[in-house]
């Protein structure tokens, strides 16, 4: 399924080709014998020259959906083919005149058409399923739609969009599942683009995935997300039941591997982590989440060079993906490549437009000219501290830097207010290599026990 082409003259129109396409997959993926690649895959096709012979040999398919969508005031135009790439032939093609608001009606039409063309013989349960939105509000379907496009930019300021739009599909029609889902996906990723705490995010999260679940308990991503809130409070039996049942429910649901794959990296367990990962991979080829995430791991497990090799394929798809800057930056670090480190943490922040960020790095920099490493997380931890006093700052991150500076106490006291709010990081204290010089502290120890991880 390619991303749908909006031929639209407004650019504000782009929710709808977009949004369309990721309703086709979620609806197509339902059906049993039938593996559909998801958006993070496909939407690296967008805006591009769809040469759907190398796109379906990139992702390992066998039949592409091609599309457009024009829309003009209330007026919609879509026009959708069915290509088999082995044969190189039409199995089926359609145009539709319709109003937009029928956008929903529309969608669940062209499911039937290609589950039909793809010989799928379908069960009265299994048609419900497909056509089951969750909503019969054409409005709730379009704001939902819109929330779904502003959360996959992953800004702060385009997630605030997307919290919005999301409420607003709830308070249209407070039984659509998959709005609820929208809005535990938000409060999933707050944490990670903006200066917010756990603490203030992870009940909210466990709340909107407990309503979805509460309104149609086989959705396998409302399950996931449950389970990534469990984790989140230290409740591994319950996240590892949550995580089952979302992969019983789905078994190719990619981004549930992945947060089971981060399941295990919390318990240490490096095998299950890599297994999960690298099943993500499978089944969403471009995933470059999924894809950074195997460099994680085999820095986890002090495998630099493969590390490397794995993030810098990452960086062959995407020069500018920020995660995989990142976790360079965290190799070369482990490595001793000083300059590395910072060049890299450099290009993370730039990417990510976060200012606080860079102004850490650029301290460290200055720092490290001077003294070196470990006077340069001397300072990373200053700045920190400083920063702390006007936005939140995971606690984890100022343990990180007194730990390799070597000063223990210092290193402890930050591991335990990250304890007292749970913070987010303080899950990677079992893989993490800059805590490896508090391993042998029986400080160290009682922080594993009273997470309730395996020792």
């Amino acid at each position: 399924m390619l991303p749908f082409t909006n031929v639209s003259t407004d650019p504000n129109t782009e929710y709808l080709s977009d949004g369309l396409t990721e309703s086709l997959i979620s609806s197509l993926s339902q059906l049993p014998n039938l593996t559909v690649r998801p958006r993070s895959s496909v939407f690296r096709y967008k805006s591009k020259d769809q040469d759907v012979q190398k796109i379906a040999a990139d992702l390992h398919v066998s039949a592409v959906v091609t599309g457009r969508v024009l829309q003009h005031g209330e007026a919609l135009n879509v026009s959708a083919e069915l290509i088999d790439t082995k044969k190189n032939r039409s199995l089926w093609s359609e145009q539709y005149d319709r109003k937009l608001s029928d956008a929903l009606t529309l969608q669940r039409e062209i499911s039937g058409e290609i589950s039909t063309h793809l010989r799928e013989k379908l069960t009265g349960e299994e048609k419900k399923r497909m056509s089951k939105d969750g909503t019969n509000d054409p409005e709730a379907y379009q704001l939902y739609l819109k929330g779904r496009y502003y959360w996959d930019k992953r800004t702060p300021e385009s997630l605030a969009k997307a919290k919005d739009y999301f409420q607003q599909a709830i308070d249209k029609d407070p039984n659509y599942a998959l709005a609820h889902v929208g809005m535990a996906e938000y409060y999933y990723v707050l944490p990670d683009y903006t200066y917010i705490s756990l603490k203030e995010s992870n009940p909210k999260l466990k709340a909107a995935a407990t309503r979805a679940l509460a309104i149609d308990d086989a959705r396998s991503e409302a399950h996931a997300l449950l389970a990534g809130a469990y984790d989140s409070d230290w409740d591994w039996a319950a996240a590892a039941r949550e995580y089952e049942r979302a992969l019983q429910l789905d078994p190719n649901n990619s981004r549930a591997h992945v947060l089971y794959g981060l399941h295990f990296i919390n318990l240490g367990n490096i095998d299950e982590s890599t297994t999960h990962f690298q099943r993500a991979v499978q089944l969403d080829p471009l995933n470059l989440n999924a894809m950074t995430n195997v460099g994680d791991i085999f820095l986890g497990a002090r495998r630099y060079e493969e590390a490397l090799a794995q993030l810098n394929k990452v960086l062959e798809i995407d020069p500018n993906y920020a995660g995989a800057h990142q976790f360079l930056s965290l190799v070369y670090e482990a490595q001793g490549k000083y300059d590395l480190w910072l060049d890299e943490a450099e290009k993370t922040a730039t990417l990510n437009k976060d200012t606080d960020l860079l102004a850490v790095v650029k301290a460290a920099r200055v720092e490290y000219g001077k003294a070196g490493y470990r006077a340069a997380n001397k300072r990373i931890a200053e700045v920190l501290q400083e920063q702390s006093k006007r936005v939140y700052i995971d606690p984890i991150s100022i343990a990180s830097a007194y730990a390799v500076c070597d000063d223990k106490d210092k290193a402890f006291f930050w591991l335990e207010k990250a304890f007292a709010e749970k913070s987010d990081l303080i899950r990677i204290l079992k893989t993490a290599q800059t805590f490896d010089s508090l391993r042998t502290d029986p400080r160290y120890a009682d922080l594993l026990r009273r997470m309730n991880l395996p020792q």
